[in-house]
């Protein structure tokens, strides 16, 4: 009788643990919101030497493509237009993690997105660096596409794992 109680005790501890894991039910939600064709304009302020402080607007194209198999992440490319064509194309992973969204580009850029908004068709924030915390740039996004129509599969073999620069 002993064991068999240490044996419920020992399951119910096991399935205790298994429930409570460290996992936020409102970064999937983000992640799930994030699905889909985003675009817009990036504003960039920075310092110039020659002309001082400098404001510098970039139409992008972000695609974010939900992996259904692991919780709060996926994949995705930006799209960089200068004027009607595309200037640079690069791949992504992210995750979201206590409601911050980062982002791994292929080419070693890390990002963080905090103090951003995130609603059916708009997605508006900032860039901020992913290690110092230092503000990049602000953007302001309109959905495109919800991505949901393209399945992931179909999405995972067409994302470039290399940067496209067009122009230099």
């Amino acid at each position: 009788m002993r064991q068999k109680r240490n044996l419920m005790v020992m399951a119910i501890v096991a399935m205790l643990s298994l429930t409570m894991t460290s996992c936020n039910i409102e970064d999937e939600f983000v992640a799930d919101d994030l699905q889909g064709t985003w675009y817009g304009s990036v504003k960039n302020e920075y310092f110039n030497y020659r002309y001082g402080y400098t404001t510098e607007w970039t139409e992008v194209q972000m695609e974010f493509f939900k992996d259904p198999f692991v919780f709060a992440e996926g994949s995705g490319r930006e799209i960089d237009y200068c004027g009607r064509q595309y200037s640079s194309i690069i791949g992504f992973n992210y995750h979201v993690r206590n409601q911050v969204i980062y982002i791994d580009y292929y080419d070693g850029t890390k990002i963080a997105i905090y103090n951003y908004s995130l609603r059916s068709s708009k997605f508006s924030g900032e860039f901020h660096d992913y290690h110092t915390g230092e503000f990049k740039a602000s953007f302001n996004l309109n959905r495109m596409s919800n991505g949901w129509e393209y399945g992931y599969s179909k999405i995972k073999e067409g994302i470039t794992d290399q940067v496209i620069t067009i122009g230099e």
